[in-house]
């Protein structure tokens, strides 16, 4: 690493030079010298250009991989099919770029300015993109996992949907806060653009990494924010509340059977005693608050309380679904 030889500057010198880039004398030469070298070699790996100022640079298929580029200016760029793996540009820019088939692996863009860039079918895996400004950007195909998103700008960025993010963690879940704000700030990015079927599966993660925070701090938050989970998965899954209701009877039943708490009435078939599906019927009757009255319960205050307590839940249930499927399928 060589120091700039600039008297009392402690910046480092740029590759191919001995002064940083404030203080190189003649930068359009040092523009040229570098243009001359990825010409020859069309790699820049491993080198050091900070605060380069290179606009409307023509690196297409350049291998800079590790190179640094923080603070950097390559707006107006052509980097198609360049690979910036575990590159950092923290604070560059690459305002109206050309960045189709760029790997951006690991790369760390911290504060990167991406307004108006082509990144079409870009690859950005484990990628920091905390505060970058992607406005305006164009990301058609381009394929997001396990990406850092705090704060980061999506106004009018273009083609993000659900299925740009792929792997086990969409977003880097290291921080449960922090990733549950990223899914937010996507949830609100879905629904601006009318994408509600991306925005609920936004809000579920959400929700999700919530929970996580929750457990992790012991909060009895936790409790309620699970119920709602497996009830209804926080009202992005109506297909839950129909299995839920499902189990409900189900142990009711069992219970129900369990107990042995029907009287015998002269309306009552019970020369062979009762079946299990009597006791199925009678929970799906009381869960949904029907009530026939072919077959009542003893008049044992504990069975009259776990029947009220069914149709309680069977109410419940009812108002939940008709919330849950309203949300899904309606605009928010």
């Amino acid at each position: 690493m060589n120091k700039c030889k600039h008297t009392d500057c402690r910046e480092r010198a740029l590759s191919l030079s001995e002064f940083c880039w404030r203080h190189i004398g003649d930068k359009e030469k040092y523009r040229q010298v570098l243009t001359d070298y990825i010409s020859c070699s069309n790699s820049i790996k491993g080198f050091y250009l900070r605060r380069l100022e290179f606009s409307g640079a023509q690196w297409q298929g350049i291998d800079a991989e590790e190179v640094d580029l923080a603070a950097a200016d390559l707006s107006g760029a052509n980097l198609t099919a360049a690979n910036f793996k575990r590159a950092n540009l923290t604070g560059a820019n690459f305002e109206k770029a050309d960045m189709a088939s760029i790997d951006f692996e690991e790369a760390h863009l911290l504060r990167c300015n991406l307004s108006g860039a082509r990144l079409w079918s870009a690859v950005i895996k484990d990628s920091n993109l905390a505060e970058a400004n992607l406005q305006e950007a164009d990301f058609l195909k381009a394929a997001f996992s396990n990406v850092k998103f705090w704060h980061t700008k999506l106004n009018n960025a273009k083609f993000i949907t659900r299925h740009s993010f792929s792997g086990k963690s969409p977003i880097d879940e290291t921080g449960f806060l922090s990733a549950s704000e990223a899914y937010r700030n996507l949830k609100q990015y879905f629904i601006a653009n009318g994408r509600y079927d991306d925005s609920s599966w936004a809000c579920f993660k959400e929700r999700q990494l919530e929970r996580k925070h929750f457990f992790k701090k012991r909060n009895l938050l936790y409790f309620p924010s699970l119920m709602m989970a497996l009830l209804c998965g926080y009202g992005e899954k109506p297909y839950r509340v129909i299995l839920s209701s499902a189990a409900f009877v189900f142990i009711y039943s069992i219970i129900y059977a369990a107990l042995n708490i029907f009287k015998v009435s002269l309306t009552a078939v019970s020369a062979k005693g009762f079946s299990i599906w009597d006791y199925i019927y009678f929970s799906i009757v009381t869960f949904t608050t029907v009530g026939f009255g072919d077959l009542s319960p003893k008049m044992v205050p504990l069975y009259q309380m776990l029947v009220g307590s069914e149709a309680f839940v069977g109410a419940f249930m009812m108002g939940l679904f008709v919330f849950t499927l309203a949300r899904k399928y309606t605009a928010r």
